[in-house]
């Protein structure tokens, strides 16, 4: 039954935080190679599936509610249209494209931001969705064979 909570907690948390949660906590609970890829990229492809599908509501909701702000207070000021942050995702977004974008996001980007971020600058639903598949079975291959040996150090060096 332990063995099933591990499974459980190992999905879980790779819907939220990829590279640096669910892969590290995989290989902490001994799951071998085979056994990290596939409960990590299930439960990233899984966050993205949901994430991406609950973006688009989300935004939706936004432009509703700050579309409706400006209706009851005609004497807000304009929101800014070029801030830092949307000259950084700009860029990232011409510099390197959909295909860029998703690789980063297992790695850096919790999934939920990052599902947000691709619905929010990309069009495509399906397109967003494949690219952040690959992506996330990507970085679950690299993790488990760029951790694995680091947690086996770790395990030999500790009496």
């Amino acid at each position: 039954m332990d063995e099933w909570w591990e499974i459980l907690s190992v999905f879980l948390f790779s819907t939220i935080k990829f590279f640096f949660g669910g892969v590290p906590l995989a290989l902490g609970y001994n799951f071998s190679h085979l056994e990290s890829i596939f409960v990590t990229s299930a439960g990233g492809c899984t966050g993205v599936a949901f994430f991406v599908s609950a973006s688009d509501r989300l935004i939706a909701y936004f432009k509703k509610s700050a579309a409706q702000k400006r209706l009851n207070n005609p004497n807000l000021p304009p929101k800014k249209k070029f801030t830092r942050t949307n000259r950084v995702i700009i860029g990232v977004k011409r510099r390197f494209g959909l295909w860029g974008f998703s690789m980063i996001v297992p790695f850096l980007i919790p999934i939920p931001l990052g599902c947000f971020l691709a619905v929010r600058y990309f069009d495509h639903k399906i397109k967003i969705m494949s690219a952040l598949f690959v992506s996330v079975v990507f970085w679950a291959v690299v993790g488990a064979f760029l951790y694995k040996p680091l947690f086996d150090a770790i395990r030999n060096f500790i009496p």
